[in-house]
């Protein structure tokens, strides 16, 4: 960890003392050997603030405990109550067999106290991030063991969906609360956070190095166009694939929460336009999964607004053709191996949009014609056509990092970097968010 990764740490913890007493569980000395904190002394704001301005012997984290530090039960408990919160989750978890399966799974998360402490810190300083956490852990666990995984395979799911965004409490604050927009300063930094996880989860006495690395991956995808490493297929372990679907199915879960019951067919839906970006049996036992869950029997409620719907697809359709038009440049004039991931994010937006039809006129007319008065498949239509956009404009916004980052690459007295910048500012995706 950098000295301000371990800092934003420490600001953590002083916030965490105030609600539940974080002490030093032995003397804490400088690099130089200077006694910084006593054994047994509260991690008070003025004791940190002298931590705050030395290096350390020891990572904090090994230093101090967290009085009443969530225990496997507690853990057990409020996962249960978490699932029961999410009808689609719940149909998966509400059966003797998983809970048998989730009651060891949590046994074994107590072994490790520093596991018990970062939850403790996730739970009172991050509750997006710990609640995001909860879900992937249920969630990736169903999915192990659809796929029949070992008890130990299962165990690293189970933990490394618990923790694969605990690198957040490691990075600025601002960068955990926002979900779009982005500098190019701060998405450097969001890249990294897979990388700072995975050095806490190794650091941890006695836990498999697999599950820190299958952290480290988990925005890895198959077809190489992850970060940060932006591996293929071949080199991702079936338990980051495991990860990987479940942040995504989190993360959209997130986006279609005020849908209600209809949130879980909509994840499908988003699922749906992914099934090349993963390792085919995972996403196969996702689905599956998706499948076994009753369809709601409540009517649609909310209903996204055809004339939004309307202005965002022309938007993303004249943003779909500037990205293209510089990806073919881009792959025409440069030699970054990023061009690899490029031309694979590019084909996998083509086929997502074609599969869209927001290029089909026919589309359009539809929406342009469709009566106020809708049946019921017609109303799930404009919810199907709204899912696809947004999976449309994630992709964009992948595609659009990564073409920045070459285009970064070239000379800035070269002219073709002035064009390139141009056409990049052309597609302003901070319009098409939210419409």
């Amino acid at each position: 960890m950098t000295d301000s990764q371990q800092n934003y740490y420490c600001l953590n913890l002083i916030e965490v003392n105030k609600k539940q007493p974080v002490a030093a569980n032995q003397n804490i000395y400088n690099q130089q050997g200077l006694l910084l904190l006593s054994e047994g002394a509260n991690l008070d704001e003025k004791r940190s603030q002298v931590l705050l301005q030395h290096k350390l012997i020891k990572p904090l984290e090994h230093c101090v405990g967290i009085a009443n530090s969530m225990n496997a039960q507690q853990l057990f408990v409020y996962l249960n109550k978490f699932a029961k919160n999410l009808p689609g989750l719940y149909a998966v978890t509400n059966n003797e067999s998983y809970q048998k399966t989730l009651r060891l799974a949590c046994l074994y998360y107590e072994k490790f106290p520093l596991l018990q402490q970062n939850l403790t810190v996730l739970a009172l300083r991050a509750k997006d991030i710990y609640h995001q956490g909860l879900f992937s852990a249920l969630a990736g666990m169903a999915i192990a063991r659809k796929l029949n995984l070992s008890l130990p395979e299962i165990h690293a799911t189970f933990i490394a969906g618990l923790f694969h965004d605990v690198g957040f409490l490691y990075l600025a604050p601002k960068l955990r609360e926002k979900n779009h927009g982005f500098s190019t300063e701060e998405w450097k930094a969001l890249q990294v956070h897979p990388l700072i996880a995975q050095r806490f989860l190794d650091m941890v006495p006695g836990l498999p190095k697999e599950i820190g690395m299958a952290i480290a991956d988990h925005h890895e995808r198959i077809d190489g166009t992850g970060y940060p490493r932006h591996i293929f297929g071949d080199k991702i372990s079936k338990v980051s694939q495991i990860l990987a679907a479940t942040d995504h199915i989190v993360f959209n879960h997130s986006r279609y929460a005020d849908y209600g019951v209809h949130a879980h067919s909509m994840l499908l839906a988003a699922l749906k336009l992914s099934d090349n970006i993963y390792l085919e049996s995972v996403y196969n036992a996702a689905t599956i999964l998706f499948k076994e869950t009753p369809p709601p029997t409540e009517a649609l409620v909310q209903l996204p607004s055809i004339n939004l719907l309307l202005a965002r697809q022309k938007k993303l359709r004249n943003q779909f053709e500037t990205a293209k038009g510089l990806a073919q440049q881009l792959f025409a004039s440069s030699k970054n191996p990023l061009i690899r991931s490029v031309t694979a994010v590019m084909g996998r937006l083509a086929i997502s949009v074609v599969r869209s039809g927001i290029l089909q006129p026919e589309q359009e007319d539809w929406l342009v014609n469709i009566s106020t008065d809708q049946s019921n498949s017609d109303s799930w239509s404009l919810v199907e056509i709204s899912v696809m956009q947004d999976q449309i404009y994630d992709q964009l916004v992948h595609l659009k990092n990564l073409m920045e980052r070459i285009i970064e690459s070239i000379a800035r007295d070269d002219a073709q970097f002035n064009h390139f910048t141009n056409t990049l500012d052309q597609i302003d995706l901070h319009e098409t968010a939210l419409v």
